[in-house]
C-alpha cells in the first residue's frame, strides 16, 4: 500500500501520457488518411466513394465526398478530352456512366436538401458541356437523356 501512494502521482501522469500519446497518433493518422483521399480521384472509385459516404454521419460531410466525385469525374472529362476527340478510345466511355451518376447525386442534393437551384443548374451545364467530346460513345445519348430528364424534373 505504501508503494502504490509513493507512485501514485507516476502512475497517473505516465497514463496521461500515454493517452495523449495515443491521442496524436490517432489524430495524425486520420489526417495522413484524409489528405490521401483529398489527391485521389474517386471518379470511378464506386466502393470508395459508398464507403466514404457511409461511414460519415454528418450530411455535410457526405456532401462533400459526393461534390469530389463529381468534381473528380469532369477533371477525367477535361483531361482525357483531346485524347476523345482525335482518337475516340472506347475505354474512356466508362466515363460518362460515372460522372452522370456522380453529377446526378449532386444535383439531388442541391435541390432537395440545399435547396439551390443555381448551383444544380451549374453543375449540370458543365458536366453536359465537358461530355460533350465523348459523343462516340455507346453511353453518349443514354447519359445525356438522364441529364435532360434531371433539367426537366427540377425546372433547371
Amino acid at each position: 500500500m505504501d508503494i502504490l501512494k509513493k507512485y501514485w502521482k507516476s502512475f497517473a501522469i505516465a497514463l496521461i501520457v500515454l493517452i495523449l500519446l495515443g491521442m496524436f497518433f490517432g489524430i495524425k493518422n486520420y489526417i495522413i488518411y484524409r489528405q490521401q483521399i483529398e489527391i485521389t480521384n474517386i471518379c470511378q472509385n464506386d466502393e470508395l466513394i459508398a464507403q466514404l459516404i457511409t461511414k460519415n454521419i454528418n450530411p455535410f460531410s457526405k456532401f462533400k465526398f459526393m461534390k469530389k466525385q463529381s468534381n473528380d469525374c469532369r477533371v477525367l472529362l477535361a483531361e482525357n478530352t483531346p485524347e476523345a476527340e482525335a482518337y475516340s478510345p472506347e475505354n474512356l466511355c466508362s466515363i460518362l456512366d460515372s460522372a452522370t451518376n456522380s453529377v446526378v447525386m449532386v444535383i439531388n442534393t442541391y435541390v432537395n436538401d440545399l435547396y439551390d437551384r443555381p448551383s444544380a443548374a451549374k453543375e449540370l451545364k458543365t458536366t453536359a458541356k465537358l461530355m460533350t467530346p465523348y459523343v462516340y460513345c455507346p453511353q453518349y445519348y443514354p447519359n445525356m437523356l438522364i441529364l435532360v430528364e434531371i433539367k426537366k424534373k427540377y425546372g433547371l
